[in-house]
């Protein structure tokens, strides 16, 4: 099946060159074809389920037509199959080093480039979409688990009336990516959407809640209100128990031998980073 989908997007000639490990909603492939890489991305199911594919593409060439991304090769927005020119270089969770300022600036200039998405990402909507699949696998009810979602839940008002940008929503190190010019580029827009800019800094602590406050210092030039602080970590809060949520609905699905992943152990880890998020929040309310 692998072939058949390379000869109808690139034509004879078109070799896998290796696969890419990691990530929860695809499985990605580097690509050669006349003497140029692409990335190849084949969705899951639920990934499918998940993403709007035709405000996925058109939220894609706003990125690109900033500067902030590579071109689009292909876009099915049937199946969800894509492959966008390959970036010569290494996303961030597998760079040596990486530079946060750099990070803060990649995602300042598409919160002010004055470009909006056609749709807001409506958080906690999908949310509690999220949530509800879960529980129709497990109940959801233990202590740390309510806690920390009563916490998201009533801040919901403080957090909705904030001014919405034009957001990546899933900006991670794994979908920010640094050129062999040490130049900073987004990308996999499954998730774009109109949102709370601060939303995006927090997506970044999604490996250490610590680098995400990193990215909120240099956003704000070391000096980010209290307001904006809460923010930080309240949405921090909630990506994780999103994410949370989601690879428990992966792990009772069966995707782990997918992606390779104990997805038990990713809903356990996004659960810790909540409550280290939790913790600074206490510190700055």
């Amino acid at each position: 099946m692998l072939n058949e989908t390379l000869k109808q997007i690139f034509g004879d000639g078109a070799e896998i060159k290796c696969k890419i490990t990691g990530g929860m909603m695809n499985e990605s492939y580097i690509v050669s074809f006349n003497h140029k890489k692409y990335v190849l991305y084949i969705p899951t199911a639920q990934a499918n389920e998940m993403v709007d594919r035709k405000l996925e593409k058109d939220n894609q060439a706003i990125i690109a037509s900033l500067g902030l991304t590579s071109k689009n090769y292909y876009f099915n927005p049937e199946t969800g199959i894509k492959a966008n020119e390959y970036i010569e270089g290494s996303s961030l969770d597998k760079a040596d080093s990486f530079d946060s300022k750099k990070v803060a600036t990649l995602l300042k200039k598409m919160h002010t480039s004055g470009k909006l998405s056609k749709e807001d990402y409506q958080p906690f909507k999908r949310f509690i979409a999220y949530e509800d699949e879960a529980k129709s696998f497990t109940s959801l009810d233990e202590k740390d688990y309510q806690l920390l979602r009563s916490t998201i839940f009533d801040n919901k008002d403080f957090l909705e009336k904030q001014t919405l940008t034009i957001c990546h929503n899933d900006a991670q190190k794994s979908n920010i990516v640094k050129d062999l010019n040490d130049n900073y580029f987004l990308i996999d827009f499954e998730f774009m959407g109109n949102n709370d800019p601060i939303y995006d800094i927090a997506t970044f602590g999604n490996g250490l809640v610590s680098e995400g406050y990193q990215c909120l210092l240099d956003y704000f030039d070391n000096n980010p209100s209290k307001e904006e602080k809460m923010r930080y970590y309240l949405w921090r809060i909630f990506v994780s128990l999103q994410w949370h949520n989601v690879a428990i609905v992966k792990h009772f699905r069966g995707e782990g031998k997918t992606h390779g992943f104990n997805f038990l152990d990713v809903a356990n880890f996004f659960l810790s980073n909540a409550k280290d998020a939790y913790q600074g929040y206490q510190q700055v309310k």
